[in-house]
This record gives C-alpha cells, structure tokens and sequence, in this order.
C-alpha cells in the first residue's frame, strides 16, 4: 500500500499551484471565486467536447499522438469563450456601477443643497460642519465601488480564471490515480519511469501543468482584450509607471514584445495554442521505456520558455489603458492616505 507521506507529498505538489493562488488570491473575493468556478467548469465543458470529438472513432485509434492536438483545439476554444464571456458580464457590470455612481452623486448633490437651504441662516462654521457631514457618506459609498473596479482588472480576474482552469485539470490529470493509489496495495511503478514511483511522476507533470494554463489563460486574456479594443499603440510604446506592469526603460526593450494592438493579441494567442501544443507532445516520449527522462525536462522547458515569452510578450502593458490608469489612480489615493495618518 502507498504510504500516507507519499500520498500527501504528491497531491501537495500537483495541487499546490492551484490551492496557493486559491487562498492567496480569490479566496476573500467573492467575484473572483466565482471566476475560479465557472473557468473550472469551463475546462469541463472543454473536456466533454474532446471526448465527443473521438466517441465515433474507434478505440484502436484513439491512443498516442492523436489525441492531442483534438483536445489542445477544444482547451483553446473553451478558454477564448470564457473570456469572451467574461468580457460580456464585465461591460454589464461596469455599466451598473456607472448607474450606480451616477445615483449615488445625484443623492449627494440634492443632500447638499437641502443642507444649504436649512443652513442658510446659520454662521459659515456650522454651514462647514453639515457640509462635511454630507460628504461622509458619499465617500464610503464610492469606495465600495472603487474598491470593485480595482478587482475586475485582468489581472486578477486572469489569475483567477488560470486558476480554474489549470485546478480542474490537474484534479481529472492527477485525482483519480491519487485516489486509485490511496488504496491500493503496493505502490504502482510503470514502463515509461521505472525508477520512479507513478505518483511523483505524474504529480510533477499536473504541478507543470498547472503553471502552464495559468499562464495560457493570461495570454488569452491578454489576446482577446487586444482583439476586443483593437487598441492602435506602437509595440514599443510604454505606458508610464505604475499603470498596469512596469516600465521598460530605454536600452531594455524584450527581446519578444507583443504590440499593444489587435494584431500583437492575435499573436498571444497564437504562442497559447502552440505552446500547449508542445507541451502536450513533450510528454509522448513517456509511451517508451524511462520515457520520462525526456518528457519531464522537455516539459519543464515548454512551461519556462513560456513564460518568458510571456513576462516579456506583456512587460508594461498587460492591462488596458483604462484599468492602469485606474489602478494608479487607487495605489496613489492609499499612499495619500497612509501619509495623512
């Protein structure tokens, strides 16, 4: 039988990327929690697509390579339609705290006008007083609203869906061996990495994994916002400082650096799909014997090599012109206030 350490030590490494970011970041959110449930879901749905695609073929073609590129096609589709939906629910909301704020001011401006009105006979600092009693409220309220505006970025909405996304497929790619192996009797070795017991083998391919669709989901956030706003921005243009990632001084251009248009979010897509396309064919070399000596590092290198292509692909312009600018606008109003107190 298995050993607990064993078990434990595996399923803390292939879940640990997912329940990390889970706790770190959505976790307190409730937006963002519903984010990581219908990405999750969406990976389900990606899922049941691919196996639809393959229930008329017969089941002696349905081993090695061919499989692969039908479900990295589906996992492509699925992840562009959640965020295309996401965009959809995004602009709803966006247009009801705009509703909102709107209400909200009118109130304010009628509030203070009635305050003027029965202060009219009143000294200037009574007049002051009830004016600043008015605007109390005001400021709260629209807090609560920046404060949801500053969490629909795609940052973390982005974060969140990769989480999802990369969370269900390492439970579908990890969960049922760990559990068929919980219980088993002796510890199962196999062909493709005999020297290594299949838990730890195929928890380090659900933790690669796991990065990997983290991020392919922030690529395609990115591509589908540029392919959405067709923004018309010089690729080596940079936003200024503190408006969406940093800055990329003179002389440090990336090597790769996606235009800030809709082309460059097309090409953030293209490096998604393809990407995982290699990836998914690193690991073909596990159907031959000690497979895994090759698949791990050919992994290892398509998830790192990503996500250098895309730290440097997005450096300084991952979010969109108007979500820097409000992010900004919030990180300068809190050190406003932590120098008043």
């Amino acid at each position: 039988m298995t050993t607990p350490a064993l078990s434990a030590g595996c399923a803390l490494l292939a879940f640990s990327p997912s329940l990390s970011l889970l706790f770190l970041i959505a976790y307190q959110k409730s937006q963002l929690i519903i984010i990581v449930t219908t990405s999750a879901f969406a990976f389900l749905l990606s899922s049941l697509l691919a196996s639809l695609l393959w229930l008329p073929v017969p089941a002696s073609l349905r081993t090695g390579p061919l499989i692969i590129p039908p479900a990295v096609v589906c996992q492509f589709l699925l992840r562009c339609g959640f965020v295309k939906v996401y965009h959809r629910v995004e602009a709803v909301i966006q247009k009801s705290i705009r509703k909102h704020e709107r209400h909200e001011a009118e109130q304010v401006r009628r509030r203070q006008e009635q305050q003027r009105q029965e202060n009219n006979n009143e000294n200037h600092n009574r007049a002051e007083e009830g004016a600043d009693n008015v605007a109390a409220p005001t400021s709260a309220g629209l807090s609560e609203t920046a404060k949801l505006r500053l969490e629909l970025n795609d940052w973390s909405c982005g974060i969140a869906a990769g989480n999802g996304f990369g969370g269900m497929h390492a439970v579908l790619l990890y969960g049922t061996l760990l559990a068929s192996e919980s219980s088993a009797v002796g510890t199962l070795y196999q062909d493709s990495c005999s020297f290594m017991p299949s838990l730890v083998n195929s928890a380090i391919i659900a933790f690669l994994f796991s990065i990997l669709d983290m991020i392919l989901m922030l690529l395609t956030f990115y591509g589908m916002r540029r392919r959405k706003d067709g923004y018309a921005r010089n690729s080596v243009n940079v936003r200024p400082e503190g408006s969406g990632g940093a800055s990329v001084c003179a002389g440090r251009i990336p090597l790769l650096r996606f235009p800030d248009t809709a082309w460059g979010g097309n090409l953030a897509l293209i490096v998604a799909f393809f990407a995982h396309l290699a990836a998914g064919f690193a690991t073909v070399p596990n159907l031959k014997q000690n497979g895994c000596l090759v698949s791990l590092p050919a992994l290892a290198g398509v998830v790192g090599l990503t996500a250098i292509i895309f730290v440097s692909g997005v450096s300084g312009h991952f979010l969109p012109d108007i979500q820097g600018r409000r992010m900004g606008q919030n990180g300068l109003a809190a050190e406003a206030m932590r120098h008043e107190d």
